[in-house]
């Protein structure tokens, strides 16, 4: 690059730049202390210089300039033309041969009814489906049921002889562009109809954007340069300086804000929001964390390969052990239930929304004692049978001496024995404390253990194991609402009384039926619903009125009720409401009525678990319905029975 002397102006220095910009090594020089190249004009070019043009281009300017335009005209028409020519020219049997490849799925070399009808609809619009299994049977030659490639050619030449290269090219196209091979080739790619639409809205704004932005920054470096902002005291750009290469600048640019990096940006900031989210729970204790970290940290536990969502395995792995025997149907339903996007997998968000939903009503204690079953039931879910006695026998020694007293081996027996048998608690107390020190370490423990489930399989044992950490006290019935759908379940155990009064599940009173125990069922529930259906034999209780657990007449009615003669000789009586919350209600005012004669409980569940479980129900006058009142709007979604429930509400009660 020639020096410049003196002090250009600022759009010489550009001047300078532009043309040192032209080789990347090439190194400018300050504009300071320089001196000027002179410059030749126009009007002071030698003949020489002139005569050397002419040689170049002896005919140059031509006289006839209409005759040339008008030969150039020609020219570019017969090229044009030439051109569509070429561009039409696809070789039908190629292009027949590459559709059949793309329809012959499994490579098997031939084609089924399905797809020839996709074939050949899509080549004759005109076609209907009768016509295109008529057709293939036709062309079925050997009568296989399928079409082979040399019988596919043959009818569809004839098929497609009528069509326009135009015409013939579009089809193609458009059948690859539907089908599941992916096109590479460039002669068979095939814009889509919404291609245009996209361009428009997206990637036109798009490039628009990314060369005014390329044009700032091509102006900013001239005048950066011009300045002598990024000159050296030597008089030169620094040995690393290059100019901006427009093609790639706009590349770059249309990469880092098309809609995947824009999407992939959002994405990397959402798990990051999500991190720091964890790091600051994960940073707190479990009884420092509110609600929604609670459910985050258990979240966390259940994602077995951490990747952000629950798929269908890591529900059953859970379930199976929450509740043993049901864990396959259990984890369909919470699947079903949660994923709200139909992906199949529930996502941390998911999960915690559809928890918190059904939650929202529940105090702090019940809350966490359901975050920690949870938390507990992943713990078990992936411990060994070992590591489940460990818990077990943790469980039991209430003191954390490391042994098992004499008390605590008393609770552990009667845990173990259902009915509190005297007789048999002593012997369970003996055969767990072999040498009669009345202190059974976990070692000593674990051998008899071992040796008592050793027939069982695995979810015989969990199912065993889970009833011991279970167990407070006497050994009692898992709570029926655990056989209840998940939802359903978890609905009905937040009610205020499910804890405070006895209970009952659907299967527990089927099983006393078939043992032909005396059950008096007393109807709970408000008018409008008994005239819907009602469980045969059953005795309403009175006028109910129930809107919420503040706002119902349930106690009063039932505290002025008289079903003492109803209940006279029953083994159990049993309160039913719609869904359970009735009747809890009613079932302790019952009970301080007849004065502990008889065992008052509340179905779990209540007439709608009883409709879903088979159970049936009748009219006013005895004849069997298929249609129960759920009690409230918001509980029809609980009636599951296969057959469709008759009952709808009015649309009034909207």
């Amino acid at each position: 690059t020639a020096r410049t002397g003196g002090a250009p102006g600022v759009s010489d220095r550009a001047a300078q730049t532009r043309a040192s910009s032209s080789s990347p090594h090439t190194r400018p020089r300050s504009p300071a202390g320089a001196t000027a190249a002179p410059r030749t004009s126009r009007d002071e070019w030698s003949e020489e210089s002139k005569t050397s043009e002419e040689s170049r281009f002896p005919d140059w300017p031509p006289r006839d300039t209409m005759g040339v335009m008008d030969t150039l005209t020609r020219s570019t028409a017969d090229t044009v033309a030439k051109t569509d020519a070429k561009k039409w020219a696809m070789d039908r049997s190629e292009a027949l041969r590459v559709v059949f490849h793309a329809l012959d799925g499994d490579d098997s070399g031939s084609i089924e009814i399905g797809e020839v009808l996709h074939l050949a609809t899509g080549m004759c619009q005109t076609m209907s489906e009768d016509d295109a299994r008529a057709w293939f049977q036709e062309m079925d030659k050997d009568g296989d049921a399928t079409v082979d490639e040399a019988e596919y050619l043959e009818a569809m030449l004839k098929l497609t002889d009528d069509l326009s290269p135009q015409q013939f090219e579009h089809r193609i196209k458009d059948l690859l562009a539907r089908t599941n091979k992916e096109v590479t080739d460039p002669r068979w790619y095939y814009h889509c109809e919404n291609n245009r639409e996209y361009l428009e809205a997206e990637v036109v704004p798009l490039l628009e954007s990314g060369l005014n932005e390329m044009m700032r920054a091509i102006e900013a470096e001239r005048l950066r340069v011009a300045s002598g902002k990024d000159w050296d005291e030597d008089g030169h750009v620094p040995p690393d300086w290059r100019p901006i290469r427009p093609l790639q600048f706009l590349g770059e640019y249309l990469r880092e804000n098309s809609r995947t990096m824009v999407r992939k940006r959002e994405e990397e900031a959402r798990l990051a929001a999500e991190a720091a989210a964890k790091a600051e729970y994960l940073n707190r204790t479990f009884d420092e964390m509110d609600r929604e970290q609670k459910l985050r940290y258990s979240f966390d536990k259940i994602d077995g390969d951490g990747n952000g969502a629950l798929d269908f395995d890591e529900l059953v792995f859970v379930c199976r052990k929450i509740n043993p025997g049901k864990g396959v149907e259990e984890a369909r339903m919470q699947l079903s239930w949660m994923d709200k996007d139909g992906d199949g997998q529930v996502d941390q968000d998911e999960y915690v929304n559809a928890i918190l939903e059904i939650m929202q009503d529940v105090d702090e204690e019940t809350f966490v004692t359901g975050v920690k079953r949870v938390l507990t039931a992943i713990k078990f879910a992936k411990a060994d049978r070992i590591e489940k006695l460990k818990m077990v026998f943790e469980h039991v020694d209430e003191d954390n001496s490391g042994e098992l007293d004499r008390n605590e081996l008393t609770k552990l027996a009667v845990a173990l024995v259902p009915g509190g048998d005297e007789v048999k608690v002593r012997k369970t107390m003996k055969w767990l404390d072999a040498n009669g020190d009345a202190a059974v370490s976990f070692e000593e423990f674990k051998g008899p253990m071992i040796e008592a489930t050793e027939g069982l399989d695995d979810d015989q044992f969990d199912a065993a194991v889970h009833k011991l950490l279970a167990a407070e006290g006497e050994a009692v019935e898992p709570d029926p609402a655990d056989d209840l759908p998940p939802k359903f379940g978890a609905y009905v155990t937040q009610f205020p009384t499910h804890a405070k009064c006895k209970w009952i599940g659907v299967k527990r009173v089927d099983s006393m039926t078939r043992d032909e125990k005396k059950i008096c069922v007393v109807d709970c529930r408000s008018p409008d619903e008994r005239a819907v259906s009602i469980i045969k034999d059953s005795v309403p209780l009175g006028d109910v009125k129930f809107v919420s657990f503040e706002d119902n007449n349930v106690e009063a009615v039932a505290g002025g009720a008289d079903v003492s003669a109803a209940c006279e000789g029953a083994d159990v009586v049993v309160c039913v409401s719609a869904v359970g919350a009735e009747g809890g209600i009613a079932a302790p005012v019952l009970a301080e009525k007849l004065e502990g004669k008889v065992e008052v409980r509340n179905l779990v569940g209540g007439i709608v678990a009883w409709y879903n479980a088979g159970g049936e129900v009748v009219d006013g006058e005895g004849n069997p319905v298929e249609a129960v009142h759920p009690g409230q709007r918001r509980c029809i979604g609980f009636v599951t029975r296969a057959r469709k429930n008759a009952f709808k509400f009015p649309k009034e009660e909207k």
